[in-house]
This record gives C-alpha cells, sequence and structure tokens, in this order.
C-alpha cells in the first residue's frame, strides 16, 4: 500500500478491463515481483483456474486481492504470499536457460539502435574534422567502432544473449568449464556476485519492521511513540518486532524509516528519486 499511485500510469496494454502493466518495468524488479504479479489479473476476490484447492480452513491461496493492504488479505492469502520466494516448483529460480524468441528480437533491435547511434557519433566526428582522413581520425583515437555485444540487460539482473556452442567437438564437462571461465570473465561490473545479504528471513521482517515505523511516523512524532508519558501507541509496544530497548531511543525511529525508504528504491529501481511512498510525510521530522 506504500507504492506511489504513479506506478499504476504504467498502464500500456489491453489485457481486460481491470488492470494492465508494463510487465518489463514490474519485472526489472526481479524475483520479488512475483509477489506482486501473481493474482493480480484478476478482478478482488476472484480465483484463478489454476490455483490450489481450498485448504480446509476455507480459503484459497491464489485470488486478485493483492495488492492490497497486507493485513487485510486472509491469514492463509499472506502465508501463501510470504512462502512465494520458496516455490520453486512452479516459479524456477534458475541461473541458465534458452531464452524465448521475443527476447531474440529484443536482442536485435537493441544492436541494431546502438548501432545507429555508433554510426551518428561517427559522422558527427567526421563533419567536424573534415581536413582529416577517417584512418587519421581512428589513429587519433577520435572515431571509434566499439564493440556491440548481442545482449539485452535488465534492470533485475538478468542477460539475454547470443551464444554459440559448440557441441560436436566437445565433452559436457569440456563446456562447462569453459562456461564457468567464461561467467567469471563476463560477469557485468553493475551486478557483482550476491552475497545473499538481504534474502535471509530475518532479514526480510527487519525490512517489514522498517515498514511499519515508515507508517507510523506518517501520523505520529517519534516521541509521542516512545513517551510513555504521551503513549499514542500502546499497541506497538505488545509487538515481538519492537522488542527490545534500542525502540525507546527516537533517533533510532527516524534511522529505520531511512532504512526503509532505501529499501523501497531497491525494490524498484525504476521509480524517480521524486516518487516517494505514500506514507512518507515529508513535515515530520528527520527526513
Amino acid at each position: 500500500r506504500c507504492l506511489n499511485p504513479k506506478w499504476r500510469k504504467m498502464l500500456n496494454t489491453e489485457l481486460d478491463a481491470y488492470v494492465g502493466i508494463d510487465l518489463e518495468k514490474i519485472q526489472s524488479i526481479g524475483y520479488a515481483s512475483e509477489v506482486i504479479l501473481r493474482g493480480f489479473f484478476f478482478p478482488e476476490q476472484t480465483v484463478h483456474a489454476e490455483a490450489p484447492e481450498p485448504m480446509p480452513a476455507g480459503f484459497c491461496h491464489f485470488t486478485g486481492s493483492f495488492p492490497r493492504p497486507w493485513q487485510s488479505l486472509s491469514a492463509g492469502e499472506r502465508r501463501y504470499r510470504s512462502l512465494i520466494g520458496n516455490d520453486i516448483d512452479r516459479i524456477r529460480l534458475v541461473p541458465f536457460q534458452r531464452a524465448h524468441v521475443v527476447d531474440a528480437k529484443d536482442i536485435i533491435d537493441s544492436v541494431k539502435r546502438l548501432r545507429s547511434k555508433a554510426e551518428m557519433e561517427r559522422e558527427t566526428v567526421k563533419s567536424d574534422h573534415p581536413e582529416l582522413s577517417e584512418q587519421e581520425l581512428m589513429d587519433l583515437g577520435m572515431l571509434r567502432y566499439p564493440e556491440i555485444p548481442p545482449s539485452v540487460y535488465w534492470e533485475g539482473g538478468t542477460e539475454f544473449t547470443v551464444v554459440r556452442i559448440n557441441w560436436s567437438s566437445f565433452t559436457n564437462d569440456e563446456i562447462v568449464n569453459y562456461f564457468r571461465s567464461w561467467v567469471k570473465a563476463n560477469r557485468p561490473e553493475r551486478f557483482p556476485g550476491p552475497n545473499r545479504k538481504g534474502h535471509k528471513l530475518n532479514d526480510w521482517r527487519a525490512h517489514l519492521t522498517r515498514l511499519a515505523v515508515l507508517r507510523l511516523l506518517s501520523h505520529f512524532t517519534a516521541l509521542e511513540i516512545v513517551d510513555p508519558r504521551q503513549n499514542r501507541c500502546p499497541a506497538v509496544w505488545k509487538t515481538k518486532a519492537f522488542a527490545g530497548d534500542k525502540w525507546g531511543d527516537a533517533n533510532k525511529w527516524y534511522d529505520a524509516r531511512r532504512e526503509a525508504k532505501n529499501t523501497f528504491f531497491k525494490l524498484f529501481p525504476f521509480l524517480s528519486p521524486e516518487d516517494l511512498p505514500l506514507a512518507w510525510n515529508p513535515s515530520s521530522p528527520a527526513k
């Protein structure tokens, strides 16, 4: 619910009267996008045809009830969506697999665009220096013919590329060993190897706690929350998330709010800095 409503302006498809979105932008978030997209295209309270059968408690796992405020979802819906990250039977997150035809088209379009840009830059250099030959411009480093790899990169850290595999001359082990060396030499600098920090259950619980802080500070100051004389939010201190001495320090609340904002932009890297969470209150202290 903390999402800025501007994200809904990314509508550009005609899936149905309910909603259509720019899937590439949402999927650029990475694996976490599955939590948002599952059930997203179905009217509220309806069930997808391939959803699991209702459990004895009477709820169905896979509905169109998201995105909505998390606490407004049924306990079953929350439990199901919290486990999507481990649902490898239906969402296969693998490091390497064959791409699709549409990805090939994206690669071709990207290469054409980059080639056209490079050619325009060369023509500009030539027109600016008519007295020099093409070879002279190249010798001076002013005329460049950059290598354009047949690849497309998503913000979420996925590369679609073209490869050549010599199946007839090498064994599987030889191909795998060479691929290991190739990966080490060609990993993009902007996508360093993940250290798995932030993927532990406790880390995500900490993110949710900071989100709660962000929302609380949109209604109260930290002093109103932590000062026992004011006692504005007595229910907060009954929750396990806010156990511990550190939450008695008002400054820790503002630190947590800043961390929540940072996490927000990591999850949604395509947003501009002005697209702040709805619960971000610029008038409250310690922005």
